[in-house]
C-alpha cells in the first residue's frame, strides 16, 4: 500500500486544525509543541504557552510549525526568560503574523519582550498572586515557582511563574520551569486545579554545575498532581535536549504504582487532544 498515515500535522495544518477545531462548551483543546511549548484553545481564543520554535542543531527534532506561520495567537504567555521558553525569535515573527496578540511574562522580564521588538502596549506584566482577566469568565492567577531557587527583582517580582487559568470553572494550570516543594503546593491547592502540566525532568549537580537549572522529577511532578487534587497530568520538559531529558517511561509506571486513578497523557509533538472536564 502506498496510502501515507498522518498521525499527527504540522505547519499550515496545524494551524488549520486549531481554528477548525470545535470545542465544546464543558471541554478544552490542548496541543504540544515540544518541550514545555502548549497551545490551548477554549472560548474561542488560542493561547500560547512559551513558544520555542527556532531551529537549533541541538533540538531533538524540529518544529511542528514555524513562528512566521502563526497567524491565530490571541495570547502569548511566558513563564520566565531562559531561551527555550521566552524565545526572542519566535516572538519577534509571532508578534508580526499575529499584530492581535497580547503578550503576558513576569514583570521582570518585560524588557526582554520589548526588545524582541513587541510594543508595550501589548504586553501585560505579570506578578505571583496576583489575578487579572483576559476576556470574560477568562482568569489568570500567576503562581511563583523556584527554578532551583525562587528569584525576584528589586520590587519583590518574581522571576518564575506558573499561570492558574479559570475557564469559567475548567481549571488549567502550566507549571513552566518549577520546583515542587510546599509553598508551591500550598499555592495550588485552593484553585481545584483540573488539568495540570507539569515538568519531568528533574534536577541534580551535574546539571547544575553546567547551568542547566532543575525541574520537578517525575516523582515530585505525580506527587504534586496529586496532592493539589488534579485530575490529569501532563508532563512536560522531557523531550527537547540530549543533556535535558527524562524516560517518560519511568513517570508512567510511577503514576501506575502509586497513582492508578490519576489520569494522564503524554502528546508527541503536533499533537491534539479535547479534554472533557469531569467537574
Amino acid at each position: 500500500m502506498n496510502e501515507k498515515i498522518v498521525i499527527r500535522k504540522t505547519g499550515k495544518q496545524l494551524l488549520e486544525q486549531m481554528d477548525t477545531t470545535e470545542v465544546p462548551q464543558d471541554g478544552i483543546a490542548i496541543w504540544q509543541l515540544g518541550q514545555e511549548s502548549l497551545v490551548i484553545k477554549k472560548s474561542g481564543f488560542i493561547i500560547y504557552f512559551d513558544p520555542y520554535l527556532s531551529a537549533s542543531p541541538a533540538r531533538s527534532f524540529a518544529p511542528p510549525i514555524q513562528p512566521e506561520e502563526i497567524y491565530n495567537a490571541d495570547y502569548v504567555i511566558i513563564t520566565h526568560h531562559h531561551s527555550d521558553h521566552l524565545d526572542p525569535l519566535t516572538l519577534k515573527d509571532l508578534a508580526i503574523r499575529s499584530p492581535q496578540a497580547m503578550f503576558i511574562c513576569p514583570a521582570p522580564h518585560m524588557e526582554r519582550i520589548v526588545d524582541a521588538g513587541i510594543g508595550r502596549e501589548r504586553i501585560i506584566p505579570a506578578q505571583a498572586g496576583i489575578k487579572f482577566e483576559l476576556a470574560s469568565g477568562i482568569t489568570v492567577i500567576p503562581v511563583a515557582c523556584k527554578h532551583e531557587q525562587y528569584i525576584t527583582d528589586a520590587d519583590g517580582n518574581h522571576f518564575f511563574l506558573g499561570y492558574v487559568i479559570d475557564f469559567n470553572g475548567l481549571v488549567f494550570y502550566h507549571a513552566g520551569d518549577a520546583i515542587a516543594d510546599q509553598e508551591l503546593e500550598d499555592a495550588l491547592k485552593p484553585h481545584q486545579i483540573e488539568i495540570a502540566c507539569m515538568p519531568i525532568n528533574g534536577h541534580d549537580w551535574r546539571r547544575l554545575r553546567n547551568h542547566i537549572y532543575g525541574n520537578m522529577t517525575f516523582r515530585e511532578a505525580a506527587d504534586m498532581a496529586a496532592e493539589i487534587g488534579a485530575e490529569m497530568i501532563i508532563p512536560m520538559h522531557y523531550d527537547m535536549f540530549a543533556s535535558n531529558t527524562e524516560n517518560p517511561a519511568y513517570f508512567v509506571d510511577y503514576l501506575l504504582r502509586y497513582y492508578p486513578m490519576l489520569k494522564f497523557k503524554m502528546l508527541a509533538p503536533g499533537e491534539r487532544m479535547l479534554y472533557l472536564t469531569e467537574r
